[in-house]
């Protein structure tokens, strides 16, 4: 069977795309799916989440997977948040030099569909770590992808994201895309809902979605034990089973696999 593999989008930075790879590869384990995390941000943060040292041998992370010499011998670290069920390769600096690279060769958005293609994971579900923006590097994951997740920081930048999902639907159409990845839809993240502001984006993010057409899950809040479980390298499940925001990563792993 393929794996299902999920792209976490987003305009910029900062919207809690590390914290969201941890938390559902780990509640993914839980139901007994093999996960693969494959970071290709270039700064290290799920390093720095599950305790685990950087890679600075590039041939042992992301930047392996686009070597001319790649054969398939995926460079997964294991095991990641104490389970044998979950994997990770790790990113490197010389990622954002990749780009480049990318953007020089023929069939560019199609690199990463050709290495899965040819050489394919022992994972249930991947789940792939960007940076922010929409870039040639991103076009490679949407094509590799089978699931598209928005996450969204509430606040200002929330307004950018009819661009974004313009942006990618473009590339559907551009690069004939059949059948396309599934966007499962927007996740608010980092709302305080004692904020009058926080609440008014939220809303305006609801409409948002509404007119997309798009579903939106419940927000994450800028919760404390989210924190401490970032600090213990550690997901929110395994600091405190009972936070109800784990509810919304479980419907998150219910949408990716309910096909």
């Amino acid at each position: 069977m393929q794996p299902r593999i999920l792209a976490k989008l987003s305009n910029a930075g900062g919207v809690g795309k590390t914290t969201l790879a941890v938390n559902l590869a780990y509640e993914a384990s839980l139901r007994g799916h093999s996960v693969g995390i494959i970071d290709l941000d270039q700064n290290h943060s799920i390093e720095e989440f599950v305790g685990t040292e950087p890679q600075q041998d590039p041939t042992k992370t992301s930047l392996a997977l686009f070597d001319s010499n790649f054969k398939g011998d995926y460079p997964f670290i294991s095991p990641i948040l104490g389970t044998d069920k979950i994997g990770l390769i790790q990113g490197h600096p010389d990622i954002e030099h990749l780009k480049e690279v990318l953007s020089k060769k023929r069939r560019r958005e199609y690199i990463l569909q050709k290495i899965f293609s040819s050489y394919p994971l022992n994972f249930d579900l991947i789940i792939i770590d960007l940076p922010g923006g929409y870039d040639i590097l991103t076009e490679n994951v949407v094509v590799a992808s089978t699931d598209i997740l928005i996450p969204v920081n509430v606040g200002v930048k929330t307004f950018s994201v009819p661009d974004l999902v313009e942006r990618i639907l473009q590339s559907f159409e551009e690069l004939e895309l059949s059948p396309p990845p599934k966007i499962l839809g927007l996740l608010p993240n980092q709302y305080d809902n004692k904020s009058s502001s926080d609440r008014m984006v939220l809303k305006a993010l609801k409409d948002v979605a509404k007119e997309l057409k798009l579903k939106i899950y419940p927000a994450i809040r800028y919760w404390l034990n989210l924190k401490r479980a970032a600090i213990e390298g550690k997901s929110l499940k395994q600091l405190r089973s009972t936070d109800s925001m784990n509810i919304i990563f479980s419907e998150i792993i219910d949408d990716i696999f309910s096909k």
